[in-house]
């Protein structure tokens, strides 16, 4: 059975009159220091929906997320592709979802460049396999708070015979220099989202160009059941009633190998500048990711940071990469040209504004203090990314955006410089450097663990709950 496109599909204007069944973290960014992501398998489909029906009523929804008095604290649910079959959905509605979704993301690790050590077969916790079924996250103010919902959940969920299998803790990291929100690579984050039509204007450069200025992307990009920016109604699973006002996440644990990086800023500033004092590893930084670490562009000021412009809302994403067809301001490889190439010259055919993700979650594991030595303790990222089309938007960014050069022009082998999986044969072009090649540029970041997720709405989530859609 093929998914469903409505004849009738929702607009921009009827996103506001559907937040209350719209799940809170989709659309907006919760305002929140620590969050947990708890993985469960369920025992028996009765008893799990029993389960999903305790927890349904405190779901966050979109409405109560954007009030003027957001909730401290929050929970949402989200399911597998395995959870939807140990909750004896029925087959025909399985069958129903995107390919992607249902095989599962380790069975498209190769697609997703995560091999070798990032390889599925060493994933943590059983992400990736048929014993997880339910993600459901919460934040908090801060992480004893966060906690201390988890082992609650966990004695309640134990109840309905649904076993705690993994969990993930989060919180935001601030920059040591800065005391900005940042990543644990330095970098302040986050910049900039995709803005969405019908939940205001635009800011500059967070949506699509519009001659002079800018507009939000289509809600049919994220939400299932809603106009996209070919002016179609994005396919929902069947019946339509268990998808619209849903969506899709990807959920990735990735490590982030922070004292590699910054000893790498020392050996790529050597080879491309032939100098390795503090300012050329704070451009080798730059160049890498196409933002210097106040979060201004390498678009809007090539040479050094500029902490005014980085902290003006109006000018920090207000570019594209016209002007800059050969990357002599920022690389064309760098990852944030790369995330979101604007209006690069890209080879591979393809509408920019249909691969937009938004991005949500925080990172794990402690700040390496500046100058340390790598300590052996984990961090780096756990992130969500929310999309319409897993396949057309996260799985394209991954292959073809990420792990590939040629889309670009630049050799196929060429990776993202920051998150590609890279090593051995790893490149890297910096045009206008003194030696504008990279050889064996190293690897980063390695997943260790991850899922695709079916986020339904709340009134989709009562009918789950219900058995409206089980055999």
């Amino acid at each position: 059975m093929l998914n469903t496109r409505p004849a009738t599909p929702l607009t921009a204007e009827d996103l506001k009159d559907n937040l209350n069944d719209i799940q809170g973290g989709v659309l907006e960014e919760y305002d929140t220091l620590a969050c947990a992501y708890i993985f469960f398998t369920i025992g028996s489909a009765e008893r799990g929906r029993d389960w999903l029906s305790s927890l349904a009523d405190r779901v966050t929804t979109s409405e109560v997320a954007r009030s003027t008095s957001p909730p401290e604290q929050t929970l949402n649910v989200c399911f597998s592709p395995f959870g939807l079959e140990a909750l004896a959905i029925s087959e025909a509605t399985r069958a129903s979802f995107p390919h992607a979704f249902v095989q599962g993301m380790a069975a498209r690790a190769h697609r997703l460049g995560d091999t070798g050590a990032g390889d599925p077969s060493n994933w943590e916790g059983g992400l990736g396999t048929s014993d997880i079924h339910v993600m459901v996250t919460f934040t908090g103010p801060d992480s004893q708070a966060v906690d201390d919902q988890r082992r609650q959940l966990k004695e309640e969920a134990a109840g309905y015979g649904v076993t705690e299998r993994h969990f993930v803790e989060a919180a935001v990291v601030f920059e040591q220099r800065s005391g900005c929100p940042a990543a644990h690579f330095g970098f302040v984050d986050p910049i900039s989202q995709p803005a969405i039509a019908g939940l205001g204007e635009a800011a500059p450069g967070n949506g699509a160009r519009d001659g002079d200025g800018w507009r939000g992307i289509e809600p049919g990009e994220f939400l299932l059941g809603y106009m996209n920016e070919l002016g179609e109604a994005t396919a929902t699973p069947t019946p339509h009633e268990l998808g619209v006002n849903g969506t899709y996440i990807a959920f990735r644990k990735v490590a982030q190998d922070v004292a590699g990086f910054r000893e790498y800023l020392k050996q790529g500033a050597m080879g491309l500048w032939g100098n390795d004092d503090e300012v050329h590893q704070e451009k080798m930084a730059a160049k890498i990711v196409g933002r210097w670490r106040s979060g201004c562009p390498l678009a809007l000021s090539p040479d050094h940071d500029d902490h005014e412009l980085a902290d003006d809302p109006n000018r920090v994403n207000d570019f594209d990469y016209s002007d800059d067809p050969e990357g002599l301001k920022c690389p064309l490889g760098a990852h944030l040209r790369r995330v979101n190439p604007r209006k690069s010259a890209i080879k591979t055919p393809t509408d920019i504004n249909r691969k937009r993700i938004l991005r949500r979650g925080l990172e794990f594991g402690p700040p390496l203090p500046e100058g340390a030595p790598d300590d052996g303790v984990p961090r780096g990222l756990a992130g969500l990314f929310v999309v319409a089309d897993l396949e057309l938007q996260f799985e394209f960014m991954q292959a073809d955006w990420i792990q590939k050069g040629d889309f670009a022009g630049l050799p196929s082998e060429e990776k993202d410089p920051l998150i590609g999986a890279n090593g051995e044969g790893g490149q890297f072009t910096v045009p206008g450097a003194d030696m504008p090649f990279l050889f064996d540029v190293r690897q980063f970041v390695t997943t260790d663990g991850g899922e695709y997720f079916f986020v339904p709405s709340l009134s989709a989530l009562h009918g789950i709950a219900a058995g409206a859609f089980s055999d």
